[in-house]
């Protein structure tokens, strides 16, 4: 009688620690729930195509290039340094807010596209308004009947996705 019972009590025992992974899992948190609550997120485009149109701003990113390039978010601090790195793109930077203007702020930064033939680097320290894309930093080279470009463009936005 007893081994019938402790039989029962460890199967028992068994099916609720197989359960709990599931669980835990199943309610676990977004990854957006880990943003600090003063945090900014820094969007960051690249692709190897054209980021602005001739004679526009570097701020007026065009449509194609937004809608095929890649997408990296990392949550920032508003003031306080970063590095972000993917196969493809890296980026080291020190974001500082401008007293004077609470939308803007000071972007230092050093940085490398590398897609698969062509590296492209930058180095700089821009003005970054909130919620506006600046193209950060690109190439273009001449190829027999073509031109091929590489583009990397920022946005700062609220951390509240």
């Amino acid at each position: 009688m007893q081994r019938i019972a402790s039989l029962k009590f460890g199967l028992l025992g068994l099916t609720t620690l197989s359960l709990l992974p599931g669980m835990t899992q199943a309610g676990g948190p977004s990854p957006e729930h880990f943003l600090n609550d003063s945090a900014m997120v820094l969007e960051i485009r690249y692709c190897e195509c054209q980021a602005t149109e001739p004679g526009n701003t570097p701020t007026e990113l065009s449509p194609v290039f937004l809608e095929q390039s890649r997408l990296l978010k990392v949550d920032v601090d508003p003031e306080g340094t970063g590095f972000v790195s993917s196969p493809e793109i890296t980026l080291g930077f020190e974001l500082k807010a401008r007293p004077e203007s609470p939308s803007d702020f000071t972007f230092k930064f050093a940085g490398h596209y590398d897609p698969v033939s062509q590296n492209v680097t930058g180095t700089g320290e821009v003005l970054l308004t909130k919620d506006q894309w600046l193209n950060l930093f690109s190439s273009r080279h001449e190829r027999e009947n073509n031109t091929e470009y590489r583009d990397v463009a920022v946005r700062l936005v609220s951390g509240d996705l």
